[in-house]
């Protein structure tokens, strides 16, 4: 008798890749709430913190998401094929 498999849990990849997504999301819409969109005067006045500062943190937690999710899978992919090359060398 087979055994049943079941479906495999959410990657952490997947996760990863949501979570920029989000994140990408909510900059995106954090820029087109202010009025004036993006304004560079703004984003070079460091005496208070601006509605710009925000976005480009936002944006750089997501960019860092997306470096996780491509590291995760590829510790994934290379897992995988650590177990296939594993198999053959038992048949063998």
């Amino acid at each position: 008798m087979k055994a049943t498999r079941f479906a495999p849990p959410v990657r952490r990849w997947m996760a990863f890749s949501l979570a920029a997504l989000a994140l990408f999301l909510a900059a995106a819409a954090g820029a087109a709430m202010d009025e004036d969109f993006f304004n560079t005067a703004d984003f070079f006045d460091v005496t208070s913190l601006h509605h710009e500062h925000l976005v480009v943190l936002v944006v750089g937690a997501g960019a860092l998401m997306v470096v996780l999710a491509v590291r995760a899978f590829s510790v994934e992919i290379r897992a995988a094929r650590g177990e296939v090359s594993s198999e053959i060398e038992e048949k063998v």
